[in-house]
């Protein structure tokens, strides 16, 4: 009798493996089949779970190319307990969500949050995603340089695919200031409420020479950034460790 219930229990634990198995492959055919991946946004302060349409893909002469500019401008959400309903979702379910509708999103593992840049030739600051890098009291984010919407020469959009895939470090002291690019901070000027840092900065002890060792998230970024964004780097990393 005993034997008898444990092949039942066991056919009983291999059927349910089996269902589960199958709904999990149904569930992965129907998050291809409609284009998304997993992710959230945050409105209002509340994060809501869901999907967003995949982007951050380019095509051109038969290539595909990374486009994470493209996760800087809108992007088409749909709430969880919509998505897992069963049947095929139709296109009017996904919502259009910009910078100034939400205060960021989680695409799969990256996190991008709305914030105003101000770019190099711009005359007024731009709403726009920007992924984050770093949280702190100096916040580090990626940004990169849109592509223009025509081009010249044989190679096309290719080479300008691959250039504005490149990052640029951009940064923003306090939570409500404006997003600049590290390489133009002006260390004696904006981090003047740090005199640690001001003073290390007139001493000129903010020099990067040979290898950097430490294994600090500033420290990575240093080893990929050219001489005045490591200057800076070196002096946020000092402020976020030693100030207010």
């Amino acid at each position: 009798q005993l034997v008898k219930m444990r092949k039942s229990f066991s056919g009983l634990f291999m059927a349910l493996i089996f269902l589960s198995s199958g709904a999990y492959s149904q569930f992965e055919e129907k998050l291809k089949e409609e284009g998304v991946v997993a992710g959230s946004i945050t409105r209002g302060g509340k994060e809501i779970q869901g999907y967003i349409k995949e982007t951050g893909t380019a095509y051109t002469n038969g290539k595909f190319f990374p486009a994470p500019w493209q996760f800087q401008s809108d992007i088409k959400f749909i709430a969880k307990d919509i998505f897992e309903k069963p049947g095929k979702i139709k296109n009017k379910l996904f919502e259009k969500y910009g910078a100034k509708d939400i205060e960021g999103y989680r695409y799969d593992t990256l996190v991008f949050e709305s914030v105003k840049y101000l770019g190099v030739s711009d005359v007024i600051p731009k709403t726009m995603f920007v992924q984050s890098a770093l949280e702190g009291k100096i916040s580090l984010y990626y940004h990169f340089n849109s592509p223009p919407p025509a081009v010249s020469g044989p190679e096309g959009f290719e080479p300008v695919f691959i250039e504005c895939s490149k990052p640029n470090l951009v940064y923003q002291k306090d939570n409500d200031g404006i997003v600049k690019l590290v390489k133009f901070l002006n260390i004696e000027k904006e981090l003047a409420d740090c005199p640690y840092v001001t003073e290390k900065q007139r001493k000129g002890e903010y020099q990067v020479v040979g290898k950097v060792d430490g294994s600090s998230f500033i420290n990575k970024l240093i080893k990929n950034t050219v001489y005045r964004e490591q200057v800076r780097l070196l002096a946020i990393e000092d402020y976020n460790n030693n100030c207010r």
